[in-house]
């Protein structure tokens, strides 16, 4: 539990568990609104009325997917980072 506490003062994180963070975060959103995307979808019988009715959730789906792509580029741009930075103290 004390790490959880530790986890959510957001500004004391270093660059990677901040990263990793987001990551988390942007998981759990886009997780949520998949399975409420999912659920209703099963309810409409017409494709249209789901739409109407669903488009915030449907945004909040892309934004979502949109950004665990860009904070996954994140992370593996950092560790490349890092692992060039340990490259050149072995140098």
């Amino acid at each position: 539990m004390c790490k959880i506490i530790k986890y959510l003062d957001y500004a004391r994180l270093n660059t990677l568990e901040k990263l990793y963070f987001d990551l988390t975060i942007m998981l759990i959103v886009t997780f949520l609104s998949f399975l409420f995307l999912v659920f209703e979808f099963f309810i409409y019988e017409n494709i249209a009325v789901f739409f109407q009715d669903c488009f915030l959730m449907s945004v909040i789906f892309i934004i979502g997917m949109t950004g665990l792509f860009h904070t996954c580029k994140g992370l593996r741009k950092y560790k490349e980072i890092l692992k060039s930075n340990k490259r050149e103290e072995f140098i």
